[in-house]
C-alpha cells in the first residue's frame, strides 16, 4: 500500500496574497508523488514483461501444436501406404495361388 505522509516543513517566504491557499508545499507534493510514479512505472514494466513472456509461450505452444498435427498427418499417410501395400500383396498372393491350381 502506497501512501504519502504529510510533514510540517517550515519555509520562510515573503508575504503572499491573502486570497491564495496552499495545502502543501510543492516539495512535499513532489516527495509524495515521485515515489508513487516510479513504483507505477516499475509495475507497468513488470506487467508488460510478463505479458510478453506469456505471449511468447502461447506462440510457441501454437507452433508446437501445428507441428504435431502435421507430423500426425504425415505418419497417418505413411501408415496407410504400408497397410495398402500389404493388402495388395496379400491379394496378389491369393490370385497367384488360385491361378496355380
Amino acid at each position: 500500500k502506497f501512501e504519502g505522509e504529510r510533514e510540517k516543513v517550515a519555509i520562510e517566504t515573503e508575504e503572499l496574497d491573502a486570497g491564495l491557499i496552499f495545502e502543501q508545499e510543492p516539495v512535499q507534493i513532489m516527495d509524495t508523488l515521485l515515489p508513487l510514479y516510479l513504483n507505477s512505472c516499475l509495475l507497468r514494466s513488470l506487467q508488460e514483461a510478463l505479458a510478453s513472456e506469456l505471449a511468447a509461450r502461447m506462440t510457441a505452444m501454437s507452433n508446437a501444436t501445428d507441428n504435431a498435427k502435421e507430423l500426425t498427418k504425415e505418419l497417418n499417410i505413411k501408415y496407410n501406404r504400408v497397410r495398402q501395400s500389404k493388402i495388395t500383396q496379400e491379394i496378389a498372393e491369393l490370385v497367384a495361388g488360385a491361378a496355380s491350381t
